[in-house]
C-alpha cells in the first residue's frame, strides 16, 4: 500500500462520485454481456512533478472517458542497445573450455605473441576475437494506440461522440494559467488507462487486452468525421460517423519488477 493510499476515504469517495457523474460514455449498452465483457477507461489527471503524487490514485480526474474495446490495440516497445566492449570480457583467462585451453597453451609454448610479431598471424588471416556485446543504453517510453469508429444511433449519442472527440483533443494540450497567462502555461494532464471487467478485475485477462499502460501523456489525436449515403449529418446536425485515433506515450521509464512493468514513481512508492 502506498504512502497516500487510504487518506481521507470520504474525500476519495466524493471525488470518485463526481468523476463518474462527469464521465463521457459511448457504446456501452451491452457492457457486461458475453459480447462486451470489458470497456476501456481513460482519465486525465493534473500533472505533478512530485513522484509521491504520480505513484498514487488520489488526484481527481479532469476528464473521464469510457469506451468499448476497439478492434485493435497496439503497444510499441523499443529498447536501445549499442555495440561495445564491456568489463565482463574474460580474454584468455575466461574460465571457459577454450579460455583455459588457450591459457595453458600460451603458458607452455610462450603464447602467440611471436606469431604476431613475425607476421605469421597476419599471413594466415588471424585477427583478435570480436569481444563486443550489445550494451543496454535505455528503453524508449512505451506508446499505446487506440482507434474507434463511433456511429451514433440517437441525438444523445451523437452529442456524446462530439464531446468525447473534443475531450481527447483538449487533453493533449497545455492549459492556460490564471494571472500568468501572458508568460506561463500548465503542463498537459497525465492519463491513466485501464480495462474494466463487468464481473470483476480479472487482471490476467485484462493484461492480454491492454498491456497495462503506465501513466501517460496524450501525444496524438486524430478525428475524422463523415456522413452516410443520402445525408451528411444526423438529425442532430452532427456527423453520422466519427473515427477517433489516439496515441499515448508513457510519462516515465518502465521498470521490470519481475512480475510486471511499473513506472519509476510507482516503483519508489512501493507499487
Amino acid at each position: 500500500m502506498g504512502l497516500f493510499d487510504g487518506i481521507n476515504p470520504l474525500m476519495n469517495m466524493m471525488r470518485k462520485m463526481a468523476g463518474e457523474a462527469n464521465t463521457l460514455k459511448f457504446g456501452l449498452e451491452k457492457f457486461g454481456d458475453l459480447d462486451q465483457p470489458y470497456m476501456l477507461t481513460f482519465s486525465a489527471h493534473k500533472y505533478s512533478n512530485k513522484q509521491a503524487l504520480r505513484g498514487t490514485d488520489m488526484q481527481s480526474a479532469e476528464i473521464n472517458i469510457h469506451l468499448p474495446m476497439p478492434m485493435n490495440l497496439s503497444v510499441n516497445n523499443n529498447i536501445t542497445y549499442e555495440s561495445g566492449q564491456t568489463e565482463t570480457t574474460g580474454g584468455l583467462f575466461d574460465p571457459t573450455v577454450a579460455g583455459v585451453g588457450e591459457s595453458l597453451k600460451s603458458w607452455l609454448t610462450g603464447g602467440s605473441w611471436w606469431k604476431d610479431m613475425s607476421g605469421y598471424s597476419a599471413l594466415v588471416g588471424k585477427r583478435p576475437m570480436d569481444e563486443r556485446d550489445s550494451i543496454f543504453r535505455g528503453a524508449d517510453f512505451r506508446s499505446h494506440n487506440y482507434s474507434w469508429v463511433l456511429i451514433p444511433k440517437s441525438k444523445e449519442e451523437a452529442i456524446a461522440v462530439k464531446d468525447i472527440a473534443q475531450a481527447f483533443q483538449r487533453g493533449g494540450y497545455p492549459k492556460k494559467t490564471g494571472l500568468e497567462t501572458y508568460s506561463r502555461i500548465i503542463h498537459p494532464p497525465v492519463w491513466k488507462i485501464d480495462a474494466v471487467a463487468a464481473g470483476g478485475p480479472e487482471g490476467f485477462v485484462k493484461e492480454a487486452w491492454h498491456m497495462n499502460p503506465l501513466p501517460s501523456v496524450l501525444a496524438k489525436c486524430s478525428v475524422q468525421t463523415s456522413g452516410v449515403a443520402g445525408g451528411m449529418y444526423t438529425k442532430a446536425g452532427l456527423p453520422a460517423a466519427t473515427k477517433i485515433d489516439v496515441g499515448f506515450v508513457e510519462l516515465e521509464p518502465a521498470i521490470n519488477t519481475g512480475k510486471k512493468l511499473v513506472s519509476r514513481s510507482q516503483l519508489r512508492m512501493g507499487k
